[in-house]
């Protein structure tokens, strides 16, 4: 992972997309095989009888990639400051997710140099999380 600099970075670049997949066990694991909050998140064949198709994808786990996809286009110096995201629909685990981003601003205030990225989970052609992700990025100088 190499160090992105605020003197680099402008608005409208896109950042490379990344694709992951949300296993069953990984999807199903993330809440726990006991949670009683819906029972397609702990039982793949819940999901199907309930018509889901599958166990289904945690929000929390699709925006933890996305934070983690923004923090690494930022680099190891690069501060994740704040996080606002609207999920859209439900995901499939063993569906393939692609995470996908683009810096829509950049300022600097108080000193610092933040960078605004707009970020979003795609599976089948559609969004299913978007998001902004504020990340702080060191200077050149």
């Amino acid at each position: 992972m190499s160090q992105r600099y605020y003197e680099d970075v402008n608005v409208d670049d896109e950042i490379e997309p990344v694709e992951k997949l949300p296993t069953t066990d990984m999807a199903i694991d993330f809440f726990g095989r006991d949670n009683p909050t819906n029972p397609a998140f702990a039982d793949a064949e819940a999901g199907k009888r309930m018509g889901i198709g599958g166990a289904l994808v945690p929000g929390l786990l699709k925006l933890s990639w996305l934070c983690q996809y923004t923090s690494d286009w930022a680099g190891p110096e690069g501060k994740v400051r704040s996080v606002r995201a609207a999920y859209r629909r439900p995901d499939v685990a063993d569906r393939p997710l692609l995470l996908s981003g683009r810096v829509v601003e950049k300022r600097q205030e108080d000193g610092k140099n933040l960078v605004e990225v707009e970020v979003v989970t795609i599976a089948d052609g559609q969004p299913s999380v978007r998001g902004n992700i504020q990340v702080e990025l060191p200077g050149r100088s």
